[in-house]
């Protein structure tokens, strides 16, 4: 509690000599990031400004929250967010004041390593499919349940045979169930494809350019003509 308290105090008198100092600025944050541990908390952002501000997080997510979206001049705002059961994760706050934006990003580190996460997918092999198409529900095992809405499918076509238009879409991911669309085949000739679940993180750092993608089991989809 007394390192909480005096944590506060030191916000204060940082703002408070910002406040002198970026009086004339349009817009002013302590940091460009800030990592978060997997358990749930929450932190105070400290904004510096001589006029009025927006914030908006991008993108919207389930697992924080802000207390305001704007303010006059200098001040805070509350960030709290939820504990993290499943992968890295990052949500940006955007500042905006005047003509000028700046960017917070929040990242929370993983709970989970990639060599715990399970994403278990009960194809049969080959998965043979009319032509006329079909909507399929796949059995589905993951701990990832906190990650299902950020799920996707990753495509894969022989070679020289990429269509225009995916044939193969991701209706929804389910702790249990995966249910995926094959449409009409009207090429006139037999195809194949392989899909997999796929779930991208934040990566292993606030700064990672791009996140570690990991999957589930093949789904090797024959399609008659």
């Amino acid at each position: 509690m007394k390192k909480f308290t005096l944590y506060i105090l030191v916000l204060l008198a940082a703002l408070s000599c910002s406040q002198k100092a970026e009086y004339n600025r349009t817009l002013g944050l302590l940091s460009r990031y800030n990592v978060l541990g997997a358990g749930a908390g929450g932190t105070q952002v400290a904004v510096f400004s001589n006029t009025s501000w927006t914030v908006e997080m991008v993108p919207k997510v389930y697992w924080a929250t802000i207390d305001r979206f704007g303010g006059e001049k200098s001040g805070y705002l509350d960030f709290d967010y939820d504990i993290n059961y499943g992968r890295s994760r990052r949500v940006d706050l955007v500042f905006r004041a005047g003509d000028e934006t700046m960017t917070l990003t929040m990242f929370q580190k993983a709970f989970l390593s990639d060599k715990d996460c399970i994403m278990d997918l009960e194809t049969p092999s080959p998965f043979e499919v009319p032509a006329e198409g079909i909507t399929q529900e796949f059995p589905f095992k993951t701990n990832l349940v906190y990650d299902l809405d950020d799920m996707f499918l990753t495509v894969t076509y022989p070679e020289g045979q990429e269509p225009a238009e995916p044939w193969i879409t991701l209706l929804g991911v389910e702790k249990d169930k995966v249910t995926i669309r094959i449409a009409p085949n009207a090429t006139g000739a037999p195809r194949q494809a392989n899909a997999r679940v796929s779930h991208t993180d934040a990566g292993s750092s606030y700064d990672s350019d791009e996140g570690t993608t990991i999957y589930s089991d093949t789904i090797n989809v024959l399609q008659s003509k």
